[in-house]
C-alpha cells in the first residue's frame, strides 16, 4: 500500500467512529487502529490516613496478653496501637499516625497481611 492511499485511509477513519480497521489487497495486509477518544486523568484525593503494616505477617487485634476492643467510628490517638502483625514469634505494633477517628478496618483477625498494606484508615481531627 502505498503512502497516499494510507493516509488517504487514516482521514476517512477520523471522520468516522471506526476505530480499527484492516485493509486486505492481495498478499498486502494493513491493520489501522485510532484512538479518539481522549484521555481522561482522574484524581482522587481523601483526607483519611492509612494505618499500614509494618512488616509481611499475621495480623491479630491484640498482641499477645492485651486486649483491643477499637470498632470503626472510636476515637484513636496518635502512636496508638491498633493491632499487631505477628512475624515468626516476633509481634510488629500497628499504630495509629494521627489523631482522629477510625473510619475504617480493612483487615481481619488472622489474616495475613504485606509489608506497607493499609489496615486502618483514619480521619484526622
Amino acid at each position: 500500500m502505498d503512502m497516499k492511499t494510507l493516509s488517504q485511509l487514516t482521514k476517512w477513519m477520523e471522520t468516522t467512529d471506526l476505530e480499527e480497521i484492516t485493509w486486505k489487497d492481495g498478499e498486502e495486509k494493513i491493520s489501522l487502529k485510532l484512538n479518539n477518544q481522549p484521555e481522561h486523568h482522574v484524581a482522587l484525593s481523601s483526607t483519611l490516613v492509612p494505618a499500614s503494616s509494618p512488616s509481611i505477617g499475621i495480623f491479630h487485634f491484640a498482641g499477645p496478653g492485651k486486649t483491643n476492643t477499637l470498632k470503626e467510628g472510636a476515637s484513636v490517638k496518635k502512636g496508638q496501637e491498633l493491632g499487631a502483625v505477628e512475624v515468626g514469634k516476633d509481634h510488629k505494633a500497628v499504630t495509629a499516625p494521627v489523631d482522629g477517628f477510625l473510619k475504617i478496618v480493612s483487615v481481619e483477625e488472622g489474616k495475613p497481611v504485606e509489608y506497607g498494606q493499609p489496615l486502618f484508615f483514619i480521619e484526622p481531627r
